[in-house]
């Protein structure tokens, strides 16, 4: 019997010091980083990014948004890809073309992380999701931390959110 788990022991030990498993390596990340692997796996091989993997995309504070749009960098296998565009883009189109509601908070959350390169791009769908219906902007971010982020500052003060 301890011969078996020496053996046993042996072979996790040389696959995780091969690299040969890569649920191993997946064990060794955190649970977004996880998600993104997941997601750009469907996205790699042309498959629809399910919804619940979609959405969990969405960062939820500044370090996960580095992480996410750190595949756009040329040290990460998404660099060559619109991978960080395409599944904004996913995101946005939840709310704007397939109205789903699941999708409405977290896509406003996505906008705050407006900045840069991506910066009109978000503003541009951040502007659409208004459109839909400014009062429902208006509730969905009052006194949430992000209405201290540009452009959803900037919208909320525009669109008299306050009062």
């Amino acid at each position: 019997m301890n011969k078996i788990i020496s053996i046993l022991s042996i072979i996790v030990y040389s696959q995780m010091a091969l690299g040969n498993n890569i649920q191993v390596n997946i064990l060794n990340q955190n649970e977004y980083e996880k998600n993104l692997i997941i997601a750009s796996e469907f996205y790699l091989s042309d498959k629809v990014i399910p919804e619940n993997i979609l959405l969990n995309l969405v960062p939820k504070n500044i370090s996960e948004f580095i992480i996410y749009y750190g595949t756009t960098g040329p040290e990460n296998i998404l660099y060559e890809t619109n991978f960080f565009y395409d599944t904004s883009i996913l995101i946005f189109e939840q709310v704007i073309d397939e109205k789903n509601e699941m999708f409405y908070l977290p896509s406003l959350k996505l906008a705050s992380f407006a900045d840069g390169e991506f910066f009109e791009l978000f503003d541009y769908y951040l502007k659409e999701i208004i459109k839909l219906d400014k009062e429902k902007f208006c509730d969905s971010v009052k006194g949430k931390k992000y209405t201290e982020s540009n452009p959803i500052k900037f919208y909320y003060l525009e669109n008299d959110c306050g009062n």
